[in-house]
């Protein structure tokens, strides 16, 4: 049975990826329990994309890094050995326009990914940076780890907070006293916030003690 979802985002408006514009109308097919099938449409002149399969994808996953794609010369493109029941899987697919040139990654989620994980790589396609702000000094969190409360900085104003666990299950949203989290009733573990400031997300991981 043919199952179209939703191409979460497209980012074509950088000078580099002007040059290696990526894929659109990304679709994966179910062919039967185990096996999908990946289409797009090039937008370019590529004839060598990457493909990237990212189970059990969380909030607070990040882009395919270096070996965890394959490269293939065709489209469509069969995806084999899924196990029969699979939960939240996300496709990437991007153009390969030569050796050093290569499109921004587009992708897919599976119908086993809940609205959070969707929310998140939406957020994490759309920043060409994202990469770079998980990680960006203008967002401190300390202590971290905390079992009390955690206190974040940012030099622009905090609009609003979500906190997720560690399958992408919101726990807490948060408009008011953005400068502190309280986090004594959470559980011992890993969590991830969602700070929005002037429109953009940052997304950080502190651990429960």
């Amino acid at each position: 049975m043919k199952r179209i979802v939703l191409l979460i985002f497209l980012l074509i408006n950088t000078i580099a990826n002007a040059q290696c514009p990526a894929p659109s109308n990304l679709v994966y097919s179910t062919i039967n329990v185990q096996d999908v099938s990946l289409s797009w449409t090039e937008n370019g002149t590529a004839t060598a994309w990457d493909i990237a399969v990212l189970p059990d994808y969380i909030v607070g996953a990040p882009l395919p890094t270096a070996g965890s794609w394959v490269s293939v010369a065709s489209y469509p493109y069969i995806i084999t050995g899924l196990p029969p029941t699979y939960g939240c899987y996300v496709f990437f697919v991007r153009s390969s326009c030569s050796l050093t040139n290569v499109s921004q990654w587009v992708g897919i989620g599976s119908s086993g990914c809940s609205n959070e994980v969707n929310d998140y790589l939406a957020s994490l396609l759309s920043n060409d940076n994202f990469s770079k702000n998980t990680d960006d000094k203008d967002l401190q969190i300390a202590p971290n780890p905390s079992n009390k409360r955690v206190q974040l900085q940012m030099k622009s104003i905090i609009d609003n907070i979500t906190v997720f666990d560690s399958l992408g299950k919101v726990i807490l949203i948060q408009t008011q006293n953005t400068s502190e989290i309280d986090i004594e009733n959470l559980s011992k573990g890993v969590y991830f916030i969602d700070v929005v400031s002037e429109n953009k997300h940052f997304f950080k991981k502190f651990i429960k003690e």
